[in-house]
């Protein structure tokens, strides 16, 4: 929430996955861009690495088949209308099954781990290129031979301006903004059963890529925290007696900036703004249908409609005076595309929630073993450093780096 102080939605042991619905995506196809760096079958086994750890500590045991005669004709149908399906076998851990499998990492690693919450690190210490540990608020230093930095997204600005400092250079281009769509689960229902997740993507008529992402059957959509912004986001429950009845997922419209524009993040992050301002400091949901006449939606249009939101904090609006032209025009594209695999999906009592942004961690100057290349012994990983957007590939990017440690430590 919003007036959370300290807020512990996206910082502490877990970081932002600590209160995610808890999708570990079991392939290397998505999830982050550790291929450019790791081989394919290597990634593949630390990824089912990090899936038995979960396992160990109490994750369900039940795992989608994206191979099915079902899933390819679902396929089959989306490649028809330009739309790519992206499978992949998903563990639905749920979001409070996910906060206990992290409890009991957290308790085992005890006995071999020193923990600081509520802890601020002011620099990174750097003599001669090569890290010697970290300088805390407080003045304390502590100090060690290597340094893993996996801030998390929340603390991507703070990663950018400590190394920056020590003559590290950043990339970063890309920000995804749009929509949470919910509909009823009914219009999901095919989607849901054999696929849980179905992630399509499609290159819409005004030259602008569109992914769907998040899936949430009979889920909860949910306003998240981003620095005292309010955007949305969705999550569901294990547990048959906390779901509803609504399905909710992500339409997100990729963005890429050229130069001079440098600050991707920064603009995704006015739109949102401009949402709030619209909602008095909540987020816009509106009716599909009205999107279609070009009108804000309304209470009583909402309560004549179909679906019944399960956000009951957002407030009905227009997101056309919000999301940019070919945002919404992409957004309207992608929606019909998916009429043709999930019937309904395109009717006017669907809704959608305002603003939606996946923001892209600037990604630091490093080699194929995520160690900074102007700092020695000193290593990023995580969706923080702009390497991974999920479960799998942040537990893996995480694996690696310690995985890397070791071997070096042992030559030295």
């Amino acid at each position: 929430y919003l007036g959370c102080k300290p807020c512990g939605m996206t910082c502490g042991f877990g970081g932002s996955g600590a209160f995610s619905d808890g999708k570990f995506n079991i392939t290397s196809e998505f999830g982050g861009w550790l291929k450019e760096f790791i081989g394919e079958e290597e990634l593949l086994d630390i990824i089912h690495y990090v899936d038995q750890i979960n396992l160990k500590f109490g994750a369900p045991d039940n795992l989608t088949d994206p191979d099915t005669k079902e899933v390819r004709d679902i396929e089959h149908r989306g490649i028809a209308k330009g739309l790519k399906l992206l499978r992949s076998h998903v563990r639905h851990v749920g979001t409070e099954i996910n906060l206990k499998v992290l409890d009991q990492i957290a308790k085992d690693m005890e006995t071999v781990v020193d923990y600081l919450f509520l802890t601020d690190v002011d620099d990174i210490i750097v003599e001669k290129d090569t890290v010697k540990g970290v300088l805390l608020k407080n003045g304390q230093k502590i100090l060690g031979d290597y340094v893993i930095l996996g801030v998390g997204r929340n603390g991507a600005s703070w990663l950018v301006e400590s190394l920056q400092k020590h003559g590290v250079r950043f990339t970063n281009n890309r920000v995804d903004i749009g929509v949470r769509v919910e509909t009823n689960d009914i219009v999901m229902q095919e989607i849901n059963q054999y696929l849980y997740e179905g992630k399509f993507i499609y290159n819409t008529s005004v030259g602008t890529r569109v992914r769907t992402f998040c899936s949430n059957p009979s889920g909860h959509v949910v306003i998240e925290n981003n620095n005292g912004v309010a955007v949305v986001n969705g999550h569901s429950f294990n547990d048959p007696k906390l779901a509803s009845k609504n399905t909710n997922f992500a339409l997100l419209v990729s963005h890429h900036f050229e130069d001079p524009f440098k600050d991707p993040n920064e603009y995704a992050m006015e739109i949102a703004r401009l949402a709030n301002k619209l909602s008095n400091g909540s987020v816009i949901v509106q009716k599909y249908g009205d999107i279609k006449k070009h009108r804000r939606s309304t209470y009583k249009r909402l309560s004549e409609g179909f679906v019944k939101p399960t956000l009951k904090e957002a407030i009905p609006g227009d997101l056309g005076l919000v999301l940019p032209y070919n945002t919404m025009q992409s957004i309207i594209d992608m929606i019909e595309a998916l009429d043709t695999v999930t019937p309904g999906i395109a009717n006017d009592h669907t809704l959608f929630y305002g603003v939606e942004a996946k923001f892209y961690s600037d990604r630091p100057e490093i080699d194929d073993h995520f160690e900074v290349k102007v700092i020695n012994h000193l290593y990023v990983g995580g969706d923080g450093a702009g390497l991974t957007r999920g479960l799998a590939q942040a537990g893996a990017n995480g694996i690696y780096i310690a995985r890397e440690i070791i071997k070096k430590a042992r030559k030295s």
